[in-house]
Order: structure tokens, then C-alpha cells, then sequence
């Protein structure tokens, strides 16, 4: 019969942990990524407007609507900041979540070790109860 492991539930809990730490890391991950596609999607319509600008400019263009383009692409350039710093933020959410998850598995891997230790205690114990009894067997 197995001795009981103390420390099951703590170990159980663990596990709980790091799942939920492995599940915050994905959703870092995926937040990361949905950043770096809307800073690439704003970059992408500055250089569409530019396009456009220059098309304008080509077939002739009056000096408020060019100032409109410019104060258009200004207004782009401070929204592509924001998602940028939004990136960077998430990128550093993104590295705790995975300095946590590898903090939760290695207390999960001690407590496992600590299992396995006491498993083995607990069958040493078992073996040395065997051999005397058989010892006691044999004396008769």
C-alpha cells in the first residue's frame, strides 16, 4: 500500500497554477501578436495615404488639402506611437507571464522530486518490514 503524499494537494495546486500561468502566456502571446498586426496595419495606411498624397500632388493640389494630408498623417504617425508603446507594453506583460510560468513549473518539478523521494522512502520502508517479518518467518 502507498503511503499518502503529504504534499499531494500542494503539488495539485501547483499543477492548477502553472496551467493557468501557461494559459495567461498564451493569451499574452496572442495580444502581442494582435498588436504587432495593428501597428503593421497603421503603417500600412501611412504609406497609402502618402500614395494618395502624391497622386494628388501629381494632378494638381491646393495648399489646404495638402495641409489636410499632413495633419492626417500627423494624426497617424501619433496613433502609430500609441499601438507601438501598446506593443511594448504587451511584449513586457508577455515576459513576465513567461518568467512566471517558469517560476510555477520549477516549484511543480520540486514538489515532484519530493514525491518521488517520499515514494521511494515509503517502499525502502515497506521492503525492510518485509525482510524482517520474513526473517521472523524463518527464525521459527
Amino acid at each position: 500500500m502507498a503511503a499518502p503524499f503529504r504534499l499531494a494537494r500542494v503539488l495539485g495546486l501547483r499543477t492548477r497554477l502553472r496551467e493557468r500561468a501557461q494559459e495567461e502566456t498564451r493569451a499574452a502571446a496572442a495580444t502581442v501578436a494582435a498588436a504587432r498586426a495593428r501597428v503593421d496595419a497603421a503603417r500600412a495606411a501611412q504609406v497609402s495615404v502618402r500614395g494618395a498624397e502624391q497622386a494628388a500632388a501629381a494632378s494638381g493640389l491646393t495648399g489646404a488639402d495638402l495641409a489636410r494630408f499632413r495633419a492626417y498623417e500627423r494624426g497617424m504617425i501619433i496613433a502609430e506611437a500609441a499601438l507601438v508603446e501598446d506593443g511594448a507594453r504587451c511584449a513586457e506583460d508577455l515576459d513576465r507571464c513567461r518568467a512566471a510560468l517558469v517560476d510555477r513549473r520549477r516549484e511543480e518539478r520540486q514538489l515532484e522530486r519530493l514525491r518521488v523521494r517520499a515514494e521511494e522512502r515509503h517502499r525502502a520502508v515497506e521492503e525492510r518490514a518485509a525482510a524482517v517479518l520474513l526473517d521472523d518467518l524463518a527464525r521459527r
